[in-house]
């Protein structure tokens, strides 16, 4: 699979492997190896036979799967294990969500419209935003086929855009399994960076299950 150079290299998911492996729900390999990396408890060293096991793959097929996720820039193997927060989610999303826009001002809620957790929206706007984002969520929902299959856009992602089509509010869906999730971020989004990795790490490690 790759040079014996990497076997004491520890196994990283990037911030746009974290995006692509919550963006839908939609099965898939890469998917699947992307979600069981960010769910796990502790840091993975890289081994062709951890591969196979989570992937369950031939030594081919899981040798080919993690080259494209690491041609795509989805994982990454860094010399030093990565430090895997070991907090519920409820402490953890005063810390995580500020860093996510360039406002600071960004709210997580479920499906249902209930407000996990918020930064820098006050109480009522944060739980009415909540709200809205569960109608948008149905919303998708209802015109999904549309959307996404026919016209074969991609995400469920929506945003409020200035004249200019600059985001002035964005909801940005989050799968973990059967589980769907709202980030609302003010303005810019600043979705790449490691915040947000560990943002989606949280949220899988509590409500994904195999």
């Amino acid at each position: 699979m790759l040079d014996e150079n990497f076997r004491n290299e520890y196994l990283q998911i990037t911030p746009a492997g974290a995006y692509y492996a919550t963006v839908s729900s939609e099965p898939d390999d890469a998917r699947a190896l992307l979600l069981q990396l960010l769910s796990a408890e502790i840091a993975l060293p890289y081994s062709e036979e951890l591969i196979e096991e989570l992937t369950d793959l031939d030594q081919e097929q899981a040798s080919d799967l993690f080259n494209k996720l690491r041609e795509k820039g989805f994982v990454e193997l860094n010399e030093n294990p990565v430090v895997v927060v070991d907090e519920v989610v409820e402490k953890m999303l005063p810390e995580l969500l500020p860093l996510l826009s360039n406002t600071g001002r960004v709210a997580l809620a479920d499906d249902q419209g209930f407000c996990l957790g918020a930064s820098g929206f006050d109480d009522t706007h944060a739980e009415a935003l909540s709200a809205l984002a569960a109608d948008v969520i149905s919303l998708h929902e209802r015109h999904l086929p549309l959307l996404n299959r026919e016209l074969s856009f991609s995400g469920e992602s929506w945003g409020m855009l200035d004249p200019i089509g600059q985001s002035q509010v964005g909801f940005w869906v989050v799968h973990m399994g059967s589980q769907k999730f709202m980030l609302i971020v003010d303005e810019m989004p600043k979705l790449n960076q490691q915040a947000f990795v560990n943002l989606l790490s949280v949220l899988a490690r509590r409500y994904l299950d195999y």
